[in-house]
């Protein structure tokens, strides 16, 4: 079938290259007979030109009208004049003097082409043997002149012939196609005579008007043929200007295309007829070879569409001849092989390929298969466990050995837990029991049992291992409802356990408000750092020996578009938590110094404080970004001091130290934040580079409560090793007057004034050095402070 459709393809191709050829042909043919009628047109003309000749010369040879010109008897020349026209047929005879001037004619209309007749004398000296055309009136005649000699030249006589429908008819009886001759007046005048019929000669002459001048186009100096489309006939024309003298002259010759494309009609018929024929047979006989193998191909699309719908049982069987039945077995063995495959990748997609275990999307419909089924009574417990140090021993000893600490601790969760229950692998570090019919008082107890059996005795590459582990439990119904529910709600309850430093955490209701206030921070507080929706206050701190402020804390705060003001407390250990410290601190030191710079163009000159976050100070590129700010903004780096925790240097002591050097050098100081809640012993506080020491508020609070041993000893500590220290958290006369007391460099809290915006300080700032300098005594202090903290008008 395939081969008779390209025979009957390359057949019908062949037809249509045959028909256009063949019809190139025809018209080719036609316009070259055409052109020869063309070349007959322009010796017709050039014979007339020769009768006009022999005219003209007889009668200005003749000795009586030579006579009567020179005399001036006009009726004798008009007899004479008309006498020889009629000899040769001419339509028109003209004296003309020696200036141009008509003296005698035939056609009374002469006198009205005066100008064109004057001009005649112009065209004597041409090309003699070419025609010569003028228009006159509304006719155009082919002339020919000749002096009157007597014997000097006293006149010219012209004789010719009107251009007009009778030439048109005499040139088409010899080239046997339509004429039209075009004469190109002055001034862009058209004349055509024509033999085409009324109704076809206004679009003759609009074609007419389209034509360039004769001999204008010179890519076709012998014509140019073309189709025209007359009225309602199209025609193949062919135009010949001629080698004439005078007014340019077309002579168009038009053949109708039906009459010119008659053979090729013919032909094309007969060839269609044939080739109509030819493929009528090639349909049967393909029809006829096609249904022996109909059959053998439909049962094997049917096989096909059984595969592509998963159904791989049925074995194919056709009739038919060899070929087919090696179709048939390729395909069985094709529909095997996908069988296989889609069972390997059925299980590859639903397990872990690590562990072996069912994987999130597999749990996901054991667990929504327990939850739809019709025994919901006992309901179920799920228990999602951590391995919490997995990243460290992966950091440590390599990925190969953390590898072997999932693979172990699958093994040991699925020896060890009961037959009907799922231990499925949820994440990277993280393993799910899902326990039907477990109540919870089990559960937790469950949950306890199976993180002694993976903790313990854990020895791999010849180490002994100790695992950290947490572990988050949810109860169905009493939990969630849905899979998604309980799934996310088991997370809640892991992530409790790893805030509270717990191996096994119930999930507690109403956990999911704050769980997702905690996303939705975490979601939002990269934008409020680009957007610079973040914003810094200020809080003064006072030099106790002379009362005077030269120095603030900058303290970031973040009104949530949604949630309103949150705390630091709460958004920057998200930040930590989540690698976005550094991005926050970025944004806290650029708009500290900034600010810094704009007070010291104001005269300000004020130390600023400004906390690192705990993952700061041991980033190495730190110092760099701050000393380019420092430069930036001109600001003097012994004004800038960097509060850091305890806890934030002892996680990497040696790398702190190095980046603080670095800083320390450059003039930057340092103060260690909330002294006194760390670990950190006496003999690692000795090695650090900084400046001073800043006591927790908690224990400025207790100390006004009569505790004083603690406030007392880090002062006197603080002294002796050169440093100096700050008290923050004062908030009552008592607090001020027991720092005071013992010696402390500086206070800092709301008995001296809350944290204030960037515009409010200036003023601040020098009504406090008024105030404070000038109050000697407790009293006037106090009562200086309660008007600085705006106690009395705020």
């Amino acid at each position: 079938v395939l081969i008779i459709g390209l025979g009957v393809v390359t057949q019908t191709v062949t037809l249509a290259a045959v028909l256009v050829s063949t019809r190139h042909t025809v018209e080719a043919r036609a316009a070259e007979q055409l052109r020869s009628g063309g070349a007959f047109a322009e010796q017709l003309i050039r014979f007339r030109a020769a009768q006009l000749a022999n005219g003209v010369a007889v009668l200005a040879a003749d000795f009586g009208f030579r006579e009567a010109v020179a005399s001036g008897d006009a009726p004798t020349i008009l007899s004479a004049a008309r006498n020889n026209a009629q000899r040769i047929g001419a339509d028109v005879v003209l004296l003309l003097d020696t200036h141009g001037r008509v003296l005698a004619s035939t056609a009374p209309s002469a006198a009205d082409g005066a100008g064109a007749l004057a001009s005649l004398l112009g065209d004597v000296l041409g090309e003699r043997d070419r025609p010569l055309f003028r228009v006159l009136g509304e006719n155009s005649y082919q002339f020919f002149l000749a002096p009157v000699r007597t014997p000097e030249i006293i006149a010219w006589v012209a004789m010719g012939f009107v251009a007009d429908d009778s030439l048109a008819q005499r040139v088409r009886d010899l080239v046997g196609a339509q004429v039209a001759i075009v004469t190109h007046g002055d001034g862009g005048t058209l004349l055509v005579a024509s033999t085409l019929p009324p109704s076809e000669r206004r679009a003759a002459f609009n074609a007419a008007l389209s034509l360039p001048a004769a001999g204008a186009d010179p890519a076709h100096p012998g014509g140019l043929s073309r189709i025209a489309r007359l009225g309602e006939t199209e025609y193949l024309s062919y135009a010949r200007p001629l080698d004439s003298r005078g007014a340019a002259v077309d002579v168009i010759l038009l053949k109708p295309l039906q009459e010119v494309l008659a053979p090729y009609r013919d032909l094309r018929d007969s060839m269609l007829l044939i080739d109509g024929i030819a493929l009528i047979l090639a349909a049967l006989i393909g029809a006829v070879l096609g249904r022996s193998a109909t059959r053998p191909i439909g049962e094997l699309v049917q096989a096909a569409r059984r595969i592509e719908k998963g159904q791989y049982e049925t074995a194919v069987s056709v009739s038919g001849g060899e070929e087919f039945e090696s179709l048939a077995a390729t395909f069985n063995a094709m529909q095997s092989n996908i069988a296989a495959r889609e069972a390997d990748i059925t299980y590859h997609a639903h397990h872990d390929p690590l562990t072996q275990l069912p994987n999130r999307s597999l749990l996901k419909r054991s667990l929504e298969r327990l939850l739809g089924g019709s025994a919901r009574e006992p309901g179920a417990a799920l228990l999602l466990i951590e391995l919490r140090n997995l990243r460290a021993i992966n950091a440590s000893l390599g990925h190969q050995v953390g590898d072997e600490v999932l693979r172990e601790a699958a093994r040991r969760l699925k020896h060890n837990t009961a037959a009907h229950d799922t231990v499925a692998r949820l994440g990277e570090t993280q393993f799910l029991v899902l326990a039907p019919g477990c109540s919870a008082e089990r559960a937790l107890l469950y949950a306890e049992q199976l993180l002694a059996v993976v903790r313990s005795g854990f020895h791999l590459a010849e180490v002994s291992l100790d695992l950290r582990l947490a572990c988050g439990v949810c109860l169905f119904p009493a939990h969630g409802a849905s899979a998604d529910e309980l799934l996310q709600r088991v997370q809640v309850a892991l992530e409790d356990a790893d805030e509270a430093r717990a191996r096994v955490v119930m999930y507690r209701p109403g956990r999911d408000a704050e769980h997702r206030r905690r996303l939705t921070l975490i979601t939002d507080l990269g934008g409020a750092i680009e957007q610079d929706r973040l914003t810094l206050v200020y809080q003064p701190k006072v030099t106790m020996a002379t009362r005077r402020v030269k120095s603030l804390e900058a303290l970031v705060r973040w009104t949530h578009p949604e949630l309103g003001p949150v705390s630091p407390g709460e958004f920057v250990p998200l930040a930590e938590s989540t690698g976005g410290s550094r991005r926050l601190t970025n944004w806290v030191l650029a708009a500290a110094i900034r600010q810094m710079g704009e007070w010291r163009r104001m005269g300000l000159e004020l130390d600023l404080a400004v906390n690192l976050s705990a993952p700061d100070i041991l980033d190495s590129d730190l110092g760099d970004a701050i000393l380019a700010l420092l430069r930036q903004h001109r600001v003097e780096s012994s004004s800038l001091l960097l509060e850091i925790t305890e806890s934030a240097v002892m996680r990497d002591a040696q790398l702190a130290v190095r980046n603080m050097q670095l800083l320390r050098i450059a003039g930057v100081r340092f103060s260690i934040d909330d002294f006194g809640t760390g670990h950190s012993s006496l003999s690692q506080l000795s090695t650090l580079p900084v400046d001073e020491l800043k006591i927790d508020r908690s224990f400025i609070s207790e100390a006004a409560s009569g505790s004083v041993t603690i406030v007392t000893s880090t002062i006197e500590l603080g002294h002796r090793m050169g440093l100096k220290v700050v008290a923050e958290g004062v908030e009552d006369p008592a607090a001020w007057n027991l720092l005071r007391r013992l010696g402390c460099d500086f206070a800092q809290g709301y008995l001296i004034s809350p944290p204030m915006p960037a515009a409010e300080v200036p003023a601040f700032i020098q009504q406090a050095n008024q105030l404070l300098p000038a109050s000697d005594s407790t009293l006037l202090q106090l009562r200086a402070l309660e008007e600085l903290a705006g106690r009395s008008g705020r």
